[in-house]
């Protein structure tokens, strides 16, 4: 089953969302920052609310991030953690892979 989020503007956040028995992939396309944060919770909510074993983010089309939009997975991160869910990134662009490096938080990074 796919979800997706379909604009045409390119820096709006676009996010499809996949769902297998175990597992909810979100894949994340565009600029994330303020005004993507809530079509990020939204699937965030509603990957949660099906009970995955786990969610993956894929951040391989990630064209920005900012600050907020960083924040918005760190506490994604945690809702999982709350929930009982794995939660990975399985891609990084390099715009994301910056600012995570520069922000120090290289653990939402994949190995």
């Amino acid at each position: 089953m796919s979800q997706q989020d379909d604009t045409s503007q390119p820096d709006v956040l676009r996010v499809e969302l996949h769902r297998t028995v175990s597992e909810a992939i979100l894949v994340l396309r565009g600029e994330f920052d303020l005004t993507g944060t809530e079509t990020f919770w939204t699937h965030i909510s509603q990957a949660l609310g099906a009970s995955p074993q786990s969610i993956t983010i894929d951040a391989s089309g990630l064209e920005f991030i900012d600050s907020l939009g960083l924040q918005a997975l760190m506490r994604a991160r945690e809702a999982a953690a709350e929930a009982g869910v794995a939660f990975r990134v399985s891609e990084a662009s390099a715009a994301f892979r910056r600012v995570v490096e520069l922000t120090g938080v290289e653990g939402l990074l994949p190995d």
